[in-house]
């Protein structure tokens, strides 16, 4: 399968199953005008906020929109372990390469990271739902591998 740039996806872990989903509450205002929302492994609800818009950019990088929000997903800290994925107002970078060992996943990158860090789904890939989803060192876990479904 080929991500389109333009195109809307349903984002699922590639351990659990669970859908990449932004919540609409629990938001964390980090200034006087930005509310973020984490990020979260979920049942699929079939809600916009489990729908991304994938837009790719100068230098091959992609931003994930959320079709509920509007916002971005990015990151709240520093490219390191344990860094929780929230929504931004402005468009984060990734990048998107197919898993080494299966091609039916992909895997998502922070560019120009010092280590290679992806994204992860918690707890070696918990299926609880609200199981957040964090930075990574890449590693062989399924967790951190994710299969893009296309909605429209």
């Amino acid at each position: 399968m080929s991500i389109q740039s333009g195109n809307v996806y349903k984002i699922y872990n590639g351990k659990s199953g669970t859908i990449l989903d932004l919540s609409g509450t629990d938001g964390r205002t980090v200034s006087n005008f930005c509310v973020h929302h984490p990020v979260s492994g979920f049942s699929d609800n079939n809600g916009d906020n489990q729908k991304w818009h994938l837009e790719q950019g100068p230098g091959g990088h992609w931003t994930f929109r959320s079709v509920a929000s509007g916002q971005y997903l990015g990151i709240d800290g520093p490219v390191e372990n344990g860094t929780p994925l929230v929504s931004v107002d402005e468009p984060f970078r990734w990048d998107i390469y197919p898993d080494d060992e299966d091609s039916s996943v992909f895997r998502v990158y922070v560019p120009g990271a010092p280590t290679a860090t992806n994204i992860d789904l918690s707890d070696h890939g918990n299926a609880t739902p609200g199981t957040i989803v964090t930075l990574w060192i890449k590693w062989e876990g399924k967790n951190q591998t994710w299969r893009f479904e296309q909605v429209y």
